[in-house]
């Protein structure tokens, strides 16, 4: 009997042992979960901001000598790249001389007065000479002032109002250009008094 007891005792303290040692490999696993996984993550996310904040130069170096290689300059007779031509006029801008101020009914029948600076993009050299003529521009202010007069304080508020306006702007300049078209309306001054 008492071979029996130093037995057991012999296999409780085995199996103490064994589970001891398993509580370390748990503690140990729990330990690298805890600790060393944000190590690693802090690790990757300061490699990724610095490949953010320093990899974007590079790209635009190679971009801009990519460009003025693929498009080419004039030639030594005085012609260029067509594309070089086309790109010039990508850029080109109408700005009306005078913002436009329009009276809007606002909330309650108050009046908000609205004065916008309006911009046209286009990248046709027609439209430009069609925008050049004054009775173009009467027609053009006119389609403004009617479709912003049409307009509620709340169709302008957010980004989602601004958008629709520059489509709508789009759309109207079209119509009195047509066949001819302008690429984008920009509103560098849009300001509204209540």
């Amino acid at each position: 009997m008492a071979e029996d007891t130093e037995d057991e005792t012999r296999e409780d303290g085995v199996e103490g042992e064994e589970g001891e040692e398993e509580a370390k490999k748990g503690g140990l696993k729990k330990m690298i979960l805890f600790i060393g996984l944000p190590v690693i993550l802090v690790i990757l996310a300061g490699v990724a901001g610095a490949l953010f904040f320093l990899g974007g130069g590079e790209e635009e170096v190679v971009a801009e000598g990519e460009h003025g290689e693929a498009h080419g300059e004039a030639s030594a007779d005085g012609h260029g790249d067509g594309h070089a031509e086309e790109e010039a006029h990508l850029a080109e801008l109408f700005r009306f001389e005078e913002p436009l101020i329009v009276d809007m009914s606002g909330p309650d029948n108050r009046s908000v007065l609205l004065e916008v600076q309006i911009a046209l993009a286009y990248s046709d050299h027609d439209v430009g000479e069609m925008l050049a003529r004054e009775d173009v521009q009467m027609l053009l202010r006119d389609e403004y002032v009617e479709f912003f007069r049409a307009l509620r304080v709340e169709d302008i508020d957010g980004s989602t109002g601004s958008h629709r306006i520059r489509m709508e702007l789009i759309r109207r300049t079209n119509l009195v250009l047509a066949p001819k078209t302008v690429d984008g309306v920009l509103l560098p001054s849009f300001v509204m008094q209540q």
